[in-house]
């Protein structure tokens, strides 16, 4: 019994950080959407974006219906391995207008979508409209 439980706590687990990130290609901040299998087993992401909560609703914004030139890559769906990690990047101005205009929301979370059925969402926030700002 004891080992299906350490299969079960070490099984798939994703970590996920967004933050600054200047680009020196073109010298412009973006927003970074770090996820990390922290687990043992291997995770697959079938969705990876921001999430911002309106009065109390969580909605999203997945990378994946963007345009092409406000995100770094669409790899998704994307297979992760214990201890690997992945990278995108999102042009924040855009966004923050959209979100800010439509929505009143500066603050946005990471999240992805995992085959598990699970969604994982980052514990720190950004202010969008700030960076858009920088």
């Amino acid at each position: 019994m004891i080992e299906v439980w350490s299969l079960v706590i070490a099984g798939p687990r994703v970590k996920i950080v967004v933050a600054n990130a200047l680009v020196t290609a073109d010298g412009n901040w973006w927003l970074s959407i770090d996820v990390s299998n922290i687990g043992r087993l291997p995770v697959t992401l079938l969705d990876v974006g921001v999430a911002f909560q309106i009065r109390g609703e969580w909605k999203r914004a997945p990378i994946a219906t963007m345009p092409p030139q406000l995100i770094s890559n669409r790899d998704i769906p994307r297979r992760l391995v214990d201890g690997d990690q992945a990278t995108w990047l999102v042009h924040p101005g855009a966004l923050a207008a959209d979100l800010h205009t439509k929505y009143g929301a500066r603050d946005v979370y990471g999240y992805a979508r995992l085959a598990t059925g699970k969604t994982a969402r980052s514990r720190n926030r950004i202010d969008l409209v700030n960076l858009a700002n920088l």
